[in-house]
């Protein structure tokens, strides 16, 4: 079965629905309870993130409480928590002492901080992700390293050190900032990723529908162009929101995070990420069906190779 035919046959539907957002919704006047009581992690809370990271980590990684701090970051432990959505998202970002971890883990001595940070984030979502998308069964907590150690400087919304039950970013009351430039841009981006997915709409129901090869073929191609272009306008959204919080960033307050979270409200960006995931499931099935392995990137491969045993 060639690439095509794979991608074609485990295509599922993709509409363009609207959603809420935090970024949109009201500030209340108190943290999340089901996290916080006033303005302090629940007990049970802290405890179930660590347990999950370091039972994680422990046993791939020697020392891991040594060269680890842990922050929940972002609107999920902001006052604009309170967004109907089900499962919340709650992010954790893990900040690694590079040299720490390197002096209790001599197989990497080699590895750069960039290639460390990426082999860790691997594991996060192949293996502990699983585990951790319905956590308290109400939030999609993921784990994620950034090269950057100093939390404050990635300007999140806030930030809340989980080993040491402390604020290191207090959250403040966040408004929303917009301008006519901005809304061209999320105009411009719904109405790509609606025209995109129409595409892909309609190549789906020639697919499933059309009993002429010829018909099939072009279907299958105009299907895997539709997909293609969706993940690129994804992956643009995507990395500039990234920047958003970076040092060079603005953080809450950045166009590409008002680009992101409008699109998350028109429901472009959703839209847009399914069609993205289409594509990467549809390389990691072929590389399956193809090799009887799923074949890692170029990266990842090197890292394997720097590894010593």
């Amino acid at each position: 079965m060639n690439y095509y035919e794979l991608l074609s046959q485990h295509a599922e539907p993709v509409d363009v629905e609207p959603s809420e957002t935090s970024y949109f919704s009201e500030s209340s006047e108190t943290l999340d309870p089901k996290l916080f009581s006033g303005d302090r992690l629940r007990s049970y809370v802290r405890e179930a993130i660590l347990s999950l990271l370091y039972n994680h980590l422990n046993p791939k990684y020697s020392e891991a409480d040594a060269w680890t701090n842990v922050y929940l970051a972002g609107s999920g432990v902001s006052y604009n928590w309170s967004a109907n959505r089900n499962p919340a998202d709650l992010d954790c970002l893990v900040s690694v002492d590079y040299v720490q971890f390197r002096q209790a883990n001599q197989s990497y001595k080699g590895w750069s901080d960039a290639e460390i940070s990426s082999e860790i984030n691997e594991g996060f979502s192949s293996e502990l992700h699983p585990k951790t998308s319905s956590f308290l069964n109400s939030y999609d907590l993921t784990f994620y390293v950034n090269l950057n150690q100093n939390i404050a400087e990635l300007k999140p919304y806030a930030a809340y050190s989980v080993l040491y039950d402390a604020w290191v970013v207090p959250p403040t009351e966040l408004n929303v900032v917009s301008n006519p430039e901005w809304e061209a841009v999320v105009k411009r981006d719904y109405n790509m990723a609606t025209a995109i997915v129409n595409r892909y709409a309609s190549a789906l129901n020639k697919v499933k529908n059309s009993t002429s090869q010829a018909v099939r073929v072009s279907a299958e191609t105009a299907l895997a162009n539709a997909i293609q272009q969706g993940s690129a306008l994804y992956e643009d959204i995507h990395s500039s929101r990234k920047a958003a919080f970076s040092p060079s960033g603005l953080g809450h307050a950045d166009f590409a995070n008002y680009r992101w979270q409008a699109g998350k409200q028109s429901g472009a960006v959703t839209a847009l990420k399914k069609l993205h995931a289409a594509k990467s499931d549809a390389a990691t099935k072929f590389s399956k069906e193809t090799y009887g392995v799923e074949l890692p990137d170029t990266q990842t491969l090197l890292r394997r190779a720097y590894r010593q045993p």
